[in-house]
């Protein structure tokens, strides 16, 4: 791509219409974005994220090399980041590339990301704009364009069955792959075991089903030929084809940068989860956060870092907790794995009690008691349903999470 070049940044407001909220521009190695002035005059304008509102209209993040990082969590990570950065041609840390290369179909939330001839002396001519906006429209390799590290692909689900979208279509699907190396056989069951058990548990989840991915129209060849079922996982920020609803991460809201790695599980605990819950959407949310971290206790889930805490906003204006997802039992696969965040200081899930909750209710608004109180009400809830994640696993992994619940002071309180 040019050493200069300019994105424009759309919003689709809840009614419908979009919205141009501002400009990523790239310099060379540098990246920065201006916030749009005619979006700040818009009557009951959509929100683009927190830090916007909390900065204002003369905010203008910039990074070199990288996005800012409300952007840069747009991005894939891991290996679908490479093979983002292999079909786009480009080294995997050149971020605007890679944002320009999967921005304009199928962002999180209701956002898109469109190559433009700037009104700058940034402006790129009008081949190379063309050049790149028709290199976008038919390789489903593209479609690794959610945030994250799974392989995965975002499809359509129809009254025909799952589809890669056409160009100017946006997935409702999230399609997870299972994991080919070793030791990592059967995620996508556990994880819908999982979402069964948080289902039936009183949390709040998309609909998921297994799928065969040779049963996808769309899809390259190697990805038809998958071994292994996958998992389809129903979109919380997808209404249709064509209607979106935002969404942000709290690892955006809290603007934490993607590097270093751990940054995601560092720079916050679970009571600042909770803290942010009930700031941005009431204390009934922040029980919803409690029950979550039981769940992931019992489970042995542990990747509830910030990524994977996100908040909707269905009215475009007013944030909600979204459904919880992503949760698997880690500790099948990951020995000697942990919470990831730290709960009244401690990481491991065996020193986790009913007390380990009654800071994050102080700090939190909602009381220590009453947080103690909905901790041991959600233990009764996911034990009560157990059994059903039997339903999903082999006996061998079944029972290695049965038999954890010995060592869980959780279970003991």
């Amino acid at each position: 791509m040019s050493e200069q070049a300019t994105l424009r940044l759309e919003l689709q407001a809840a009614t419908g219409p979009w919205v141009e909220v501002g400009f990523l521009r790239k310099s060379g190695s540098k990246n920065w974005f201006e916030l749009s002035e005619t979006y700040w005059d818009l009557p009951d304008r959509p929100v683009l994220g927190q830090i916007f509102e909390e900065e204002g209209r003369t905010y203008r993040p910039s990074s070199w090399v990288a996005l800012p990082h409300w952007f840069s969590h747009l991005l894939p990570e891991g290996r679908l980041r490479q093979a983002v950065a292999e079909a786009a041609h480009t080294k995997s840390m050149h971020e605007f590339d890679l944002l320009a290369r999967i921005g304009q179909d199928d962002l999180p939330g209701a956002l898109r990301a469109t190559i433009v001839n700037s009104p700058t002396d940034l402006s790129i001519p009008p081949e190379r704009a063309m050049e790149a906006a028709d290199a976008c429209r038919v390789d489903p390799l593209l479609k690794f364009s959610l945030a994250g590290a799974q392989l995965k692909f975002s499809v359509l689900a129809d009254d025909r069955g799952l589809t890669v979208p056409a160009k100017g279509e946006a997935g409702n699907v999230i399609l997870k792959f299972p994991d080919g190396r070793a030791g990592f056989s059967g995620v996508p069951e556990a994880e819908l075991g999982c979402i069964e058990l948080a289902r039936l548990s009183g949390l709040r989840t998309p609909a998921a089903r297994l799928w065969q991915p040779s049963e996808v129209t769309g899809l390259e060849e190697w990805a038809r030929r998958t071994s292994g079922m996958a998992l389809a996982v129903d979109r919380f920020d997808r209404l249709t084809s064509s209607r979106r609803v935002h969404m942000e991460e709290l690892a955006q809201i809290m603007n934490v940068p993607t590097k270093p790695d751990g940054a995601k599980y560092q720079r916050a605990n679970f009571e600042t989860v909770a803290m942010h819950a009930s700031a941005l959407s009431g204390l009934d949310s922040v029980g919803e956060v409690i029950d979550r971290i039981v769940l992931n206790v019992i489970i042995g889930n542990g990747d509830a870092h910030l990524k994977n805490w996100a908040f909707l906003y269905p009215d475009g204006r007013i944030p909600i907790l979204s459904p919880v997802y992503d949760i698997l039992p880690t500790v099948l696969y990951v020995p000697n794995d942990d919470l990831g965040l730290k709960l009244d200081g401690e990481r491991r899930f065996e020193a986790i009690t009913l007390q380990s909750f009654v800071r994050l209710g102080e700090r939190s608004g909602y009381g220590g008691d009453l947080a103690a109180q909905r901790a041991g009400d959600a233990v009764e809830k996911v034990m009560g349903n157990w059994r059903s994640l039997g339903d999903h696993l082999t006996r061998e992994q079944y029972g290695i999470l049965t038999k954890r619940h010995s060592t869980l002071a959780l279970l003991a309180s």
